[in-house]
């Protein structure tokens, strides 16, 4: 079968960027961080951006109920030729101040303005396929590739901030709350808007800024000499989140930014090291996301549902690419030696780590929830602070087969994907410190 026939994105990229940035001690007690940062760019194809469909792309066509398809050399060599050209302007002033109010108690606050402006100019033409000026075999050939074109400019300004304060009960444990606002700047779209009645929708060609307020509290504490354990709970609510979404048309095979009108991410993390005499230590983690659309009205469905409504309700849904659970354990054991005359350490050491499952598409699909999984490393070797080190290490020492990712196949061509995690690999790492 032969859906895509050519997809090729050639971009010529320009870009610049600059910070001034102040740091030092104001009084015993004071000191921060002032600075300026801007930054340009200019993206523009080189030639075009051109995709072709092709002799089976038909199956993607919505009057695949007439025979008129079968007309020979209907979309043979039919595709589409895009011209994408973006310009961006950033720029900031920002500060950060750390006050010591007393021995114990510490207050970091920060600011940052931000200044966007960001122009687009996009057009694309159809070329190829049977010559026709026949409407019914036309509507074929446009409900597969269609011309587009359209322009946009957007400026914004964004003020954020944090404030962090600190308090040390003792030389053992120091507790810290933190509430910060965070965004990303408005977008504009680049590689075709999907469409409605043929016509593209062109209020998505600009993406809204989205805007963070996270909140954190923790305690980080050192229960022994050798020992550290931390805890911290976290919650964020982000609006008009931006996320890269596929749809099932054609013409935006690589899928285009949508805002999600509001998500909430939480959970907590606990994580900790232990060192037992002079040879032995351990650490650990543990981590509870809870990541979730509070509402997502307008998203586009899976490809599993191609062929109903262009949007879909997905509110409640959950966030890709995060799990509920991350766990990990390592461990290290270490024997003073020589090795070659040369004084160091022998060593060996694994890591643990595992996931539970999570889904892998912005839109919840059943097909693309990529299961849970659990990864061992090691390494074994000899290590010196100067001179000569040399280990033998293995990633995925029990050959673990998993997905890194499930995602809709390249061009849009109604199969779905994977990115396949690495199998067992292992090597010998040489290096020398002076």
């Amino acid at each position: 079968m032969q859906a895509l026939a050519l997809s090729q994105a050639p971009s010529k990229h320009r870009q610049w960027s600059e910070e001034v940035r102040w740091a030092g001690t104001f009084s015993s007690r004071l000191s921060g961080v002032i600075g300026l940062f801007a930054f340009g760019q200019n993206l523009e194809p080189d030639g075009a951006h051109t995709e072709e469909s092709g002799k089976d792309q038909w199956r993607f066509s919505q009057n695949t109920t007439s025979t008129l398809w079968q007309t020979p050399g209907l979309l043979d060599g039919y595709g589409i030729k895009s011209y994408p050209i973006l310009k961006t302007f950033s720029g900031a002033v920002f500060g950060q101040v750390d006050w010591s109010i007393t021995k114990r108690l510490s207050l970091l606050p920060g600011i940052r303005f931000n200044y966007d402006d960001k122009e687009v100019d996009f057009s694309r033409v159809t070329y190829g396929g049977l010559q026709t000026e026949d409407p019914a075999l036309i509507a074929i050939q446009k409900s597969v590739y269609s011309d587009q074109a359209f322009t946009a400019q957007v400026d914004d300004t964004n003020l954020s901030g944090q404030v962090t304060l600190s308090y040390k009960f003792s030389g053992k444990i120091n507790a810290y709350a933190t509430y910060a606002t965070g965004f990303k700047p408005v977008g504009l779209n680049l590689g075709g808007l999907p469409a409605a009645g043929g016509q593209p929708i062109l209020e998505l060609a600009v993406i809204k800024p989205e805007e963070a307020n996270h909140v954190e509290v923790g305690v980080k504490t050192s229960p022994g000499r050798n020992s550290i354990l931390n805890v911290s709970f976290f919650n964020t609510n982000i609006k008009d989140y931006q996320t890269q979404v596929q749809a099932a048309d054609l013409s935006v095979n690589r899928g285009y930014l949508a805002n999600a009108e509001k998500v909430r991410v939480s959970g907590f993390e606990i994580d900790g090291t232990i060192k037992l005499q002079d040879h032995l230590s351990f650490y650990g983690s543990l981590a509870y996301t809870d990541g979730k659309y509070i509402s997502f009205k307008n998203a586009p469905p899976p490809l599993e549902e191609t062929g109903g409504p262009t949007f879909k309700d997905i509110s409640g849904g959950v966030l890709p690419g995060i799990s509920k659970w991350a766990t990990s354990i390592g461990g290290e054991f270490t024997s003073t030696g020589a090795f070659f005359g040369q004084a160091g350490d022998y060593f060996v050491a694994f890591d643990t780590y595992y996931r539970s499952s999570f889904s892998s598409n912005p839109s919840p699909s059943k097909y693309l929830v990529v299961d849970g999984y659990a990864l061992l490393n090691a390494r074994i070797g000899f290590r010196a602070s100067k001179g000569f080190s040399i280990f033998v290490w293995s990633r995925n020492l029990l050959d673990q087969d998993y997905f890194e990712q499930l995602l809709p196949g390249a061009g849009n061509a109604g199969h779905y994907a994977a990115v396949l995690g690495d199998p067992r690999t292992y090597g010998i790492t040489l290096r020398y410190n002076y």
